[in-house]
């Protein structure tokens, strides 16, 4: 069972290892659905970047279901700003982060679907 998303850019990792070798010891001369082997060899390269983009926060909108994607790093700037002892400037950093994160979901909902935006 994949957990997160290292597991799940090593099972992919290793899915595209097995399509390059199996597509390389295909004999030349079947050409019929050759292709077909690259093309899912690059649908699961999308998998991976898309999933890499979730790491690094460059993707914000997962699915349909309006959740949205953040790294560790602006969690901890959250968790930061709603202790008890924060200070004006964590206030300000989550501040400043959240309007980052929902501009960037902003963006990705109305590009690529033009969706209503539910806020």
């Amino acid at each position: 069972m994949i957990r997160d998303i290292e597991q799940a850019h090593a099972a992919l990792a290793d899915a595209i290892w097995w399509l390059k070798g199996f597509a390389a010891a295909r004999p030349a001369s079947i050409d019929e659905g050759a292709g077909e082997h690259r093309q899912m060899e690059a649908r699961l390269q999308d998998v991976r970047n898309w999933l890499h983009s979730l790491t690094t926060g460059s993707f914000r909108r997962l699915g349909d279901e309006k959740a949205i994607v953040m790294t560790y790093a602006e969690f901890e700037r959250f968790v930061d700003a709603a202790r008890p002892a924060a200070t004006w400037d964590d206030l300000k950093l989550a501040s400043d982060t959240a309007k980052t994160i929902l501009d960037a979901y902003r963006d990705e909902a109305t590009r690529s679907r033009g969706l209503e935006i539910p806020f």
